[in-house]
Order: C-alpha cells, then sequence, then structure tokens
C-alpha cells in the first residue's frame, strides 16, 4: 500500500504532497495483534518438537536397553558401528514417517472444512485448501529432524557398551548405587 502511494506521490513531481492513509493507520493495531499470534504459534510448535522429540528418545532408549544382548550378538557375528547406528536411526524414522504420512493424510479435509465454515461462508472469499509448499517443506524438514536428534543419545548408549558386558546374560544391567548415612550422635 505504501509502495502504492509512494508511486502515485512520486509521479505528481516535486510539489509539496501530502498523503493521509487512514486505512494503514488502522490497520496497525491488526499488525501487532498478527505478529503476536505468529509468535505464540511459534513458541506452541517449538513445545510440540521438543515433546516429540523426547517421547521418541525415550522409546529409542527403552529398545536399546532391551536389545543390548541382540545387539551384542550382531557385533559378535560382525556388524559395524555404523550398522548399529544405522539400526537405531531407521527405528526412530519408523516412528516418524506414519505420523507424517498420517498428519499429511489429515492436514486436506481438516483445511478444506476450516476454509469452507470459515471462509467461503462469513467472508465470500474463494480459496484452496491446499497447504503451501512451504509448509510442506517444513513438515518433511521437522519429521528428518526430530528422530536424527532422539538417536544421538541412544545410539551414543548402544556404542558405550563393550561386546563383553552386552553378552553377559548373568549379571543385571542396572547399577546399584550404596548409600550410607551417619549420624553424628550415633
Amino acid at each position: 500500500m505504501t509502495g502504492y502511494a509512494n508511486s502515485i506521490v512520486e509521479s505528481l513531481g516535486f510539489f509539496p504532497v501530502g498523503m493521509d492513509m487512514e486505512v494503514l493507520e488502522q490497520m496497525e493495531t491488526y499488525s501487532n495483534a498478527i505478529l503476536m499470534l505468529g509468535l505464540i504459534f511459534d513458541i506452541i510448535i517449538l513445545l510440540f518438537i521438543i515433546l516429540s522429540v523426547l517421547l521418541i528418545y525415550s522409546l529409542l532408549m527403552i529398545q536399546v536397553e532391551s536389545k543390548s544382548f541382540e545387539f551384542g550378538v550382531m557385533r559378535m557375528v560382525g556388524l559395524s558401528k555404523f550398522g548399529i547406528i544405522n539400526m537405531i536411526l531407521l527405528q526412530g524414522f519408523m516412528f516418524v514417517v506414519p505420523s507424517v504420512i498420517v498428519g499429511f493424510g489429515l492436514s486436506f479435509p481438516s483445511l478444506s472444512i476450516l476454509y469452507q465454515n470459515l471462509f467461503d461462508a462469513d467472508m465470500g472469499v474463494d480459496t484452496k485448501p491446499v497447504p503451501s509448499s512451504f509448509a510442506v517443506l517444513q513438515a518433511i524438514i521437522v519429521g528428518l529432524v526430530i528422530p536424527l536428534l532422539s538417536s544421538i543419545v541412544p545410539i551414543q548408549n548402544a556404542l558405550s557398551k563393550s561386546l563383553n558386558d552386552s553378552l553377559d546374560l548373568q549379571r543385571s544391567k542396572t547399577q546399584a548405587v550404596f548409600v550410607e548415612i551417619l549420624d553424628s550422635d550415633n
């Protein structure tokens, strides 16, 4: 709007011309509200990403701890550390890929219902309920980053165990902690 107004003032010449854009001044309050809503939505998205990373991390840690014997047998047979890393990363991606597919599958009907109820009925705006290419790219990048971040500690945990500790079934895998409390009166 200001670019269009500036081109009009420029075409009028160097005479003292003043423009009063009342609509733009009224829209400034809405601009600040939209900015705050965008910030709130970004914080919510960040929280969902952190929760997803923690959820997949806990699932991968449970799997790595429960399959330490199988990892030991595979390493004894000849599986390299790179193979273990690939197995854990693949398991992390197996948690995320179905959710991305279901998310894209549910986005089209929900966007069409949202657009149909809000924009067509109330505002008379004809829009297409298709996510933008930026939204699709952002969803795919987040879908790739979440399992990568979640897999860091489980990979370190799986690779830190020696072959002897992984294959030993006699000893418990949990480490005991002995705490002795001394009272100065006794």
